[in-house]
């Protein structure tokens, strides 16, 4: 059944959730009990690097949710070829499941912190881009300190699903740049510190139909440093919170705001 037959009021998608980085099996369990409680619907959980892609594809399964797979430019090697070989085994693998729920290649694209492996990332995320052209899916993107190679690329492999920039912290140029390319921005946690001007400053500026909300690693994090379990009555999910922030920013009811992210999400990983 599509999530768009289960659309409730105030429904909300996780883009993007590292739940593999929650060690512990019960706490995965609650966490995802109280985000179904809270009317999170759905959740994409990303794989990074190779020795994730079967814990994630298990993980989907399990809970029911989408997945991704993809090679992070922190974890590109010398070997690129091998992992992007490797990748497309595993994707021919997850494929050929009746109930797969792979709705993305990635986390993938360039580092420009990462600079000493930075010419196999090139390669590595071309690899990646073709493998979503040619399986007709979206990417997620990483991109930090590396945005007019990064631009140049996607410039260059035009996509039919085009996909997301994960995390993004650009300024508002920049944000129309992606946008133009038919890329969505993921909105997370760093909306929510009142001193992200310069994010603040996008939200206000781009439309609302091209932006998804993403918890990435912050809820996993507060998760794991807490003493509060998730099913704590102190615990607060961060999406309701980006809603909120979104909504005071672009001076929309939180109501429209959480319906029209909701469909963003839909769209673009075709739920």
């Amino acid at each position: 059944m599509k999530l768009t037959q289960l659309r409730q009021a105030d429904a909300m998608i996780d883009s993007h959730i590292h739940l593999d980085i929650l060690a512990e099996h019960q706490t995965i369990d609650d966490l995802i009990m109280v985000m179904r409680q809270r009317n999170i619907v759905g959740a994409v959980i990303p794989a990074t690097q190779p020795k994730e892609w079967q814990k994630q594809y298990q993980l989907a399964q399990q809970y029911g949710l989408g997945f991704s797979l993809g090679v992070h430019p922190w974890y590109v090697d010398n070997q690129w070829r091998q992992q992007i070989d490797a990748l497309e085994r595993q994707l021919d693998i997850v494929q050929t499941s009746a109930d797969s729920q792979l709705l993305a290649i990635g986390e993938c694209g360039l580092d420009g912190h990462h600079k000493d492996n930075f010419n196999a990332q090139r390669h590595s995320f071309d690899a990646q881009i073709q493998l979503a052209k040619h399986l007709k899916l979206p990417l997620i993107v990483h991109s930090v300190k590396a945005h007019e190679p990064m631009l140049k690329l996607l410039q260059q492999n035009k996509l039919p699903n085009t996909g997301v920039i994960h995390g993004f912290y650009g300024s508002v140029e920049l944000a129309k740049r992606y946008i133009a390319l038919g890329y969505k921005l993921g909105i997370g946690a760093i909306l929510l510190n009142e001193n992200a001007n310069k994010l603040q400053q996008v939200i206000q500026q781009v439309p609302l139909d091209c932006l998804v909300i993403e918890t990435d690693v912050a809820q996993v994090q507060l998760v794991k440093q807490t003493k509060n379990l998730p099913n704590d009555l102190q615990f607060e999910l961060i999406l309701p919170l980006l809603i909120k922030k979104i909504a005071n920013l672009q001076k929309k009811s939180a109501v429209l705001v959480s319906e029209q992210v909701f469909r963003n999400t839909l769209q673009l990983f075709d739920l």
